[in-house]
């Protein structure tokens, strides 16, 4: 009895090592296959609130609204113009544009995938099929909340062009087609903020600091790059001159006082754990022989530079950090899978490591911030296709609601957030009255918009009775024609948002309103 539960043991565990090295054989196909079942998770979600103002002026656009002249937008074109295909492909399916996002997201990440399994040195089946697999991770589940924004994009086409950067310094031929199609997504991504340009930049240097004087800058993929970048700046000239006449000069004057409230604010957990990981692993990287690929060096460079981009832009927002970490775990699974000598105390700490980016991911999806209960309430009862104003500095207030409950959104503000310059100019004891002007502009065209399209309610961020902060409504409420348009409005409830319901109708104005439908 116990010579057939041997051999029957024996069969099961050589059955076990068949199915393992089937997988093993197919590592960029069991790749696919787990991105295939993220993207089918995931279109059944939502996005935050800057990608759901993106998706949302893409409509706009294609209602025959002005992109800076109908509505008022200071970040540069690309990334509003992407979202057209999406918008476009979600009309003709008569689908929720989140859903085609999340296909279309799940694409590139998969055409990512393949691109940079191709520049990967030679590995064993079952590492190359686990750096793989770490990397769908990477590129779909740690942005999981944040589907969409452009942190999300630049990362997902610096993997493989960091990739291709490792593959020019260990000397490897690569195909010219693909080096310019990997030169083209990244530089698609790194267009969409001119941060971005420190990272290949970053790469360029560790590249020319490893070639000497074999360095050459004609490559495909950096003319792909130089190409992109020409491009875009001559279509910012012909199709979008406006950004640089009107909202250049609005970016100068407002925008410097969106900032963190303190240098601690900086430092959240998703910083913080990218900066852990790159340090540590950074520590580890001269334990690695010479003769090992220069993969995990290039993604550290990768991180570094990301880095650097994050604390230049001091917002400390969640999603700037995601390429920092991105970059800096893939570092960790590089070295382990290409190592040939152990590094022990990396490998006592990968296991935390490598899962840390992955348990904060889910932390920020199980205990979103908005829309909290208060916002919930304030929006009870109202139907999709009712129109719903915001005043509020805090952006994701009105766009953690707005493209989810399917309601018209009526002014060409995505939020208030000019009013903390503005305030801080009016405290200051020699205002400048260029940013007086601007806050008398921005009341008067609110009031306007919702004129043109009367809400049916109006939700108001408000300090509660008592508590500190800045009060937005009595400054919009300076404007005769705003709180002539408030009169036909009555306060229902107040909470940490003051909610205004229609209670004496009045006909919508016609004339000077903006071009594009705002359903």
């Amino acid at each position: 009895m116990s010579t057939a539960s041997s051999i029957s043991g024996k069969s099961r565990g050589a059955a076990l090592e068949v199915v393992l090295a089937a997988v093993a054989s197919r590592p960029l196909g069991i790749a696919l296959a787990i991105v295939a079942l993220l993207t089918a998770f995931r279109v059944t979600g939502t996005v935050d609130s800057d990608v759901a103002w993106q998706l949302w002026i893409a409509g706009r656009i294609h209602q025959g609204a002005h992109l800076y002249r109908d509505i008022v937008e200071v970040n540069p074109p690309l990334w509003f113009w992407m979202a057209l295909p999406v918008d476009s492909v979600a009309d003709f399916f008569h689908v929720r544009i989140e859903s085609v996002l999340a296909v279309a997201i799940g694409g590139l990440v998969a055409l990512s995938l393949t691109a940079t399994d191709r520049l990967l040195p030679k590995l064993t089946p079952m590492r190359r099929l686990l750096l793989l697999s770490y990397a769908t991770l990477v590129l779909m589940a740690i942005p999981w909340v944040h589907m969409g924004q452009r942190e999300q994009i630049v990362l997902i086409g610096s993997v493989p062009y960091a990739a291709l950067i490792a593959a020019r310094r260990d000397g490897r031929q690569v195909s010219p087609v693909l080096a310019a199609l990997i030169g083209t997504g990244a530089a698609l991504g790194f267009a969409l903020k001119h941060y971005f340009l420190i990272v290949p930049a970053a790469l360029e240097l560790w590249l020319l600091a490893g070639q000497g004087r074999t360095w050459r800058w004609r490559r495909p993929e950096t003319l792909a790059v130089a190409g992109v970048g020409v491009a875009y700046a001559c279509a910012i000239l012909i199709l979008a001159r406006d950004f640089v006449t009107d909202v250049v000069p609005l970016v100068r004057l407002a925008y410097g006082q969106l900032g963190a409230p303190s240098l601690r604010y900086l430092f959240g957990p998703f910083a913080v754990a990218g900066l852990v990981i790159l340090g540590m692993t950074a520590a580890h990287a001269g334990q690695l022989r010479k003769d090992d690929p220069p993969l995990a060096r290039a993604l550290l460079v990768t991180s570094a530079a990301f880095a650097a981009v994050y604390f230049i832009q001091s917002k400390g927002w969640i999603y700037h950090a995601i390429p920092m970490l991105g970059c800096a775990s893939l570092a960790v699974a590089a070295m382990l899978c290409q190592s040939t000598a152990p590094i022990r105390m990396l490998r006592l700490a990968a296991p935390a490591l490598l899962f840390l980016p992955l348990f904060l991911t889910a932390q920020e999806q199980l205990h979103p911030s908005l829309p909290g209960p208060d916002l919930e309430g304030a929006v009870s009862g109202l139907q999709r296709g009712e129109t719903v104003g915001f005043l509020s500095v805090e952006t994701a207030v009105p766009w953690s609601l707005t493209l989810q409950h399917g309601f018209r959104y009526p002014s060409r503000y995505m939020g208030y957030w000019m009013m903390n310059a503005i305030v801080r100019n009016e405290a200051g004891g020699r205002p400048d009255p260029r940013l007086s002007a601007l806050g008398r502009q921005i009341v008067a065209e609110t009031a306007l918009d919702f004129a043109c399209e009367p809400p049916r309610r109006i939700i108001v961020s408000r300090p509660r009775p008592g508590d500190p902060g800045f009060d937005i409504l009595p400054f919009f409420l300076r404007d005769p024609k705003f709180a002539m348009l408030l009169s036909h409005y009555r306060a229902i409830s107040r909470t940490s948002v003051e909610t205004y319901e229609i209670a004496s109708p009045f006909k919508p104005l016609t004339a000077g309103c903006r071009k594009g439908s705002l359903t």
